[in-house]
């Protein structure tokens, strides 16, 4: 139990951020998953709900978007495959912008459960605040990373 609690131990068991982000089975994951679960808010926000599950509906199809965009940029920011596969767009992002791209995922995906936890508080203008540049900075983070690509592909044309 003590290895459990020792810092040290289980910060060296756990994985590199940097050899996460390069693993190629991301691009799988977070393209088919993102758009999985934009697919299932979108068609949730559009389904008709009676007046007493609208709200439940709104906020689960929200939740569902705010996780999946999220995830659908990681899965556009994993390393490219083969130029022969279905999932090769084309779009290779160095490990700098990849981190970028995750950070401000993150962000975009701890925005809804601040609302979720903090709005029972009591201080749902605060709560709204956090939550708008929590979703403000990651945005802003993932744009980072892609323009940042873009620019250097535009610049460079050969390298991409």
């Amino acid at each position: 139990m003590d290895r459990f609690v020792d810092v040290g131990h289980v910060a060296e068991t756990l994985p590199d951020l940097s050899e996460a982000l390069d693993d190629p089975r991301l691009r799988q994951f977070g393209l088919v998953g993102g758009v999985v679960l934009v697919a299932l808010g979108a068609l949730l926000s559009l389904a008709p709900a009676s007046e007493q599950w609208l709200f439940w509906s709104y906020a689960v199809a929200a939740t569902l978007v705010f996780i999946g965009v999220p995830m659908l940029c990681l899965g556009l920011a994993a390393p490219d495959p083969e130029p022969g596969s279905l999932l090769h767009l084309g779009i290779e992002l160095t490990p700098t912008q990849r981190r970028a791209v995750a950070l401000g995922s993150l962000c975009i995906t701890v925005t809804p459960i601040v609302i979720a936890v903090g709005t029972p508080l009591g201080l749902p203008t605060l709560v709204l605040a956090i939550a708008a540049v929590t979703a403000i900075l990651g945005s802003v983070l993932i744009l980072t990373g892609f323009v940042a690509w873009t620019s250097a592909a535009i610049a460079e044309p050969s390298r991409h």
